[in-house]
């Protein structure tokens, strides 16, 4: 058994393969289908040239693993239908401004599979096989990893942003979303949720601009056009409300827009707007987080000026 058949160097090249695509992780099953026996198995682990990650899994190298690897351990090791969901399944694609260290993994009822360190374990009859992303790395995809993260959020602001994030980001559309959450019968969340869904149909694709809207509404304002489509010299730009009405819209601006480029942009397209004979109402969400009811009050003697009057109750 010192030195393996040539069946045995095929089956090393097969996963060396299999390996390359998965982070250099591979499952025991995979081995064994690539033709790999298991004496030869034990021989590379021994001399230290591979590294048991799990009780299924192993590391077809000798050093530290990254991020990556250990999702692919996960999925591995919590059997074959299992996938990466929630959050991290949209780590995994690229998804920005999701920092979760926790690798959740979405498993069918009843499973019994080893507890993993760093791994949280969801079990759940309400997903389908069709939910899940099986080229590479099996993960839910982007509009039910949505609705997951937010089940499983902190607090309802919390899942707010993850369902309007990957509608920002372009990775699916609200009724997407909406067709996900239709399967949620009951969760603390729900009224949230689906509040939150009914605004993103309705074209809000920030937080900022999700709550700025909501206030608005509660003022008794008009209610805005969203993502009002504009063409510009520079090309295409969506206005985050409107009302054509009145002539004017307003733009919602994060931390982002203080950046040089990004006044000089916003300088340049709110001429471009005033050209047009339309003001902007430009409200930097700081300015909003520091005193909502003086910025409202502001935006309400704005309405009044232009010819507004409250309803009487």
């Amino acid at each position: 058994m010192g030195t393996p058949s040539l069946a045995a160097e095929l089956g090393l090249l097969r996963s060396r393969r299999i390996a390359q695509n998965q982070e250099h992780i591979v499952g025991r099953r995979q081995l064994a289908a690539a033709g790999v026996p298991r004496w030869l198995v034990r021989r590379e682990t021994r001399v230290g040239r591979w590294q048991r990650t799990g009780r299924q899994t192993l590391a077809l190298h000798n050093g530290p693993l990254s991020v990556e690897s250990r999702r692919w351990i996960a999925a591995l090791e919590l059997g074959p239908r299992a996938a990466l969901a929630g959050v991290t399944a949209r780590q995994h694609d690229g998804i920005a401004h999701l920092d979760d260290e926790t690798i959740h993994v979405i498993v069918p009822q009843g499973a019994r599979r080893p507890k993993l360190v760093g791994v949280t374990r969801h079990e759940s009859r309400r997903w389908r096989e069709e939910d899940v992303e099986t080229a590479g790395i099996r993960r839910t995809r982007p509009a039910v990893s949505a609705v997951m993260a937010a089940l499983w959020a902190n607090t309802e602001r919390q899942a707010t942003f993850f369902l309007i994030l990957p509608v920002q980001q372009g990775l699916c559309t609200p009724a997407q979303l909406a067709e996900a959450l239709e399967r949620v019968r009951r969760h603390r969340f729900r009224k949230a949720l689906w509040q939150a869904v009914a605004d993103i149909v309705d074209g809000a694709r920030s937080i900022g601009e999700l709550d700025v809207g909501r206030a608005l509404a509660r003022r008794g304002l008009p209610a805005p056009s969203r993502q009002v489509k504009r063409q510009r010299p520079d090309g295409t730009v969506y206005l985050d409300l409107a009302w054509e009405d009145y002539g004017l819209s307003m733009e919602i601006d994060g931390a982002q827009h203080d950046l040089p480029w990004m006044r000089l942009t916003d300088t340049v397209r709110d001429l471009e707007t005033l050209a047009e004979g339309k003001h902007v109402l430009r409200i930097p969400l700081l300015a909003w987080r520091l005193d909502e009811g003086r910025v409202l009050d502001a935006v309400e003697a704005v309405f009044r000026s232009k010819g507004w009057l409250p309803t009487a109750a």
